[in-house]
């Protein structure tokens, strides 16, 4: 780790070194246009992790099957595999803003529906696979708008540390949302859950209406959606690191959805817990993400990048095979936070590595194929519902865990260029 007092430098793919002075923690915490983007972050976070939950635990409630399961996990993916392609090219298009509002409004409208539905008891397990599409959608456009606008609201000397503090924020959303939905499915039931949820979302668009971002990229021409695809291809292929970032970002994606979607029924059929244990056990993982954004933030990151990301992923593919042979909650519950530790400093350095090595004109497009990587998540879930459904609960998720850690150790073998990737402070 270096000294937070120098300057941030970055070997990217291409052997180009940039260099900006380092604001420090405190220096990028006082910025108040990230204090507003990491609030809003907060809000829609939270929202999308009660949906998280909810969603879940209310499908498996009604239909006590995983292929349920794996269902919900296609019907959020699939939408959000096209949104994510359609996404990156609308970043460079028009209003990145403009497009976090719309974002919300997709994820938060659904949300509202299934709550009355609920409450006037016609809810059928159908509904909540269109809400999953709709979350699925909305999840790829703000993910996309959201990382490609950071770079234009806070100062460059702060970028590294702000994405750090934005992910400790949506980290933090992981600790909140979890409690708050337990709690509230337990006590006053879906309704309640489902009509906080789309007030979160609510309350992300009233902070979004207050970004002014310090710089932007003035419409320009285009020469067509074939052309700008082409553009991005060439920004990959000439960069290794962006590609095996992708696909670091793809293979972790899939076992992360596959634990997550499955959880509800580890926590019904192994646990033996109701909805507050559910909501204990996500946020175990949301506190050591919490966690382990709050380590990149406070120290502005790694020096030696590339063998943290494969270390980073071989232990979190191992504390997800530990998590799913163990039989109690307090075995269970430390067993989480350390996955969520360690995957959250993995997934911050990859964001890091991505924006560092991103032209700001194809920012947008390229963030596109990260978020389409990220599609893998709720592919994810599609996986570990059907692999129970076959093999079990407990072997599902270690067929997911042990393909994460053979391609880390593959790439760790072939990729001289990712194990001497550095982002260090000088």
């Amino acid at each position: 780790m270096g000294d937070t007092s120098e300057s941030i430098e970055s070997i990217s793919g291409s052997g180009d070194v940039s260099a900006v002075h380092d604001a420090g923690l405190i220096g990028s915490l006082r910025d108040s246009s990230l204090q507003r983007f990491a609030g809003a972050t907060l809000m829609w976070g939270t929202g999308h992790q009660l949906i998280t939950v909810a969603q879940g635990y209310l499908l498996f409630e009604l239909t006590e099957s995983t292929l349920w399961l794996a269902a919900l996990g296609a019907a959020v993916g699939i939408p959000n595999i096209i949104v994510a392609v359609l996404g990156g090219l609308l970043a460079d298009r028009v209003s990145r803003t403009r497009l976090l509002m719309v974002g919300s409004t997709i994820a938060g409208l659904p949300m509202l529906a299934i709550a009355i539905l609920f409450a006037l008891d016609v809810l059928e397990p159908w509904h909540l696979l269109i809400a999953g599409a709709a979350q699925g959608s909305a999840l790829a456009l703000d993910w996309i708008a959201r990382l490609s606008l950071l770079p234009d609201v806070v100062p460059e000397n702060t970028l590294v540390r702000a994405i750090s503090i934005d992910q400790s924020a949506f980290n933090g959303a992981r600790v909140i949302a979890p409690l708050i939905g337990g709690f509230i499915l337990g006590s006053l039931g879906p309704s309640a859950a489902y009509g906080l949820t789309a007030a979160f979302f609510g309350l992300a668009i009233v902070i979004y209406s207050t970004f002014r971002p310090r710089t932007s990229m003035a419409p320009g021409p285009h020469a067509g959606i074939i052309e700008d695809f082409k553009e991005v291809g060439r920004v990959l292929r000439g960069n290794t690191i962006l590609r095996l970032n992708l696909l670091f970002t793809a293979v972790n994606a899939l076992m992360l959805g596959g634990l997550i979607f499955i959880m509800p029924a580890f926590a019904k059929e192994v646990f033996n817990t109701d909805e507050a244990g559910l909501g204990y056990l996500f946020a175990a993982i949301g506190l050591g993400a919490v966690a382990g954004a709050v380590t990149m933030s406070w120290t502005g990151g790694v020096r030696r990048a590339g063998p943290t990301l494969l270390i980073t992923d071989v232990l979190t593919g191992g504390f997800v095979i530990a998590w799913a042979f163990t039989s109690t909650m307090p075995l269970a519950l430390p067993i989480a936070f350390l996955f969520g530790y360690f995957n959250a400093v993995h997934i911050a350095l990859g964001i890091v590595v991505i924006q560092v090595n991103v032209p700001a004109e194809v920012r947008g497009r390229v963030l596109g194929a990260y978020e389409l990587a990220w599609a893998g998540f709720p592919l994810g879930g599609l996986a570990s519902g059907s692999l129970a459904a076959a093999f079990g609960l407990r072997n599902s998720l270690t067929i997911l865990a042990i393909g994460l850690i053979v391609f880390t150790v593959v790439v760790t073998a072939v990729s001289q260029q990712f194990r001497q990737l550095r982002i260090e402070n000088r």
